[in-house]
């Protein structure tokens, strides 16, 4: 009988261990992060400036990123910044976006703004908030690993 018994728990204590070895997003992000980016040239969370999303079509995970204020109009200035996705479990995973209140979003191959730079002619992609019209990365799918706004 204190074999069976102690063959049970040390089978009940294994299965508890595995259980917590692998966190419940071991491999996935969790579904909604809601953050303030590294670098903000306002801080605060009044304005949401963005918003990277794990599948196309806005679906899946996603991180929402506030600001403390509107982007400005220029591209000489970044407003935000992130510099590392891989902090937030997402490199490498944003296959669509959007960006709100006058910010414009350009996506860095490598954490750092290094490697390659996404965006159009200007270098900005501008995938404001028209849910009519989701944004989806295309070429750069799931290729993201630093984010700037401006």
């Amino acid at each position: 009988m204190n074999k069976k018994l102690s063959a049970a728990l040390a089978a009940f204590a294994a299965m508890g261990t595995m259980a917590l070895a692998a966190p419940a997003y071991a491999s996935d992000p969790p579904p909604v992060q809601r953050l303030n980016p590294d670098h903000m040239r306002v801080a605060g969370s009044n304005y949401m400036i963005a918003v990277i999303y794990q599948h196309a079509d806005w679906g899946g995970a996603r991180i929402e990123w506030y600001g403390g204020a509107p982007c400005t109009s220029s591209y000489d200035n970044v407003d935000y910044s992130e510099r590392a996705l891989d902090e937030e479990n997402f490199d490498n995973r944003t296959s669509s976006l959007r960006d709100l209140n006058s910010c414009d979003t350009a996506l860095f191959q490598f954490a750092d703004f290094q490697g390659d730079r996404s965006g159009g002619a200007d270098g900005w992609f501008n995938a404001g908030n028209d849910s009519s019209n989701k944004y989806n990365l295309d070429v750069w799918n799931d290729r993201a690993s630093s984010i700037k706004w401006s």
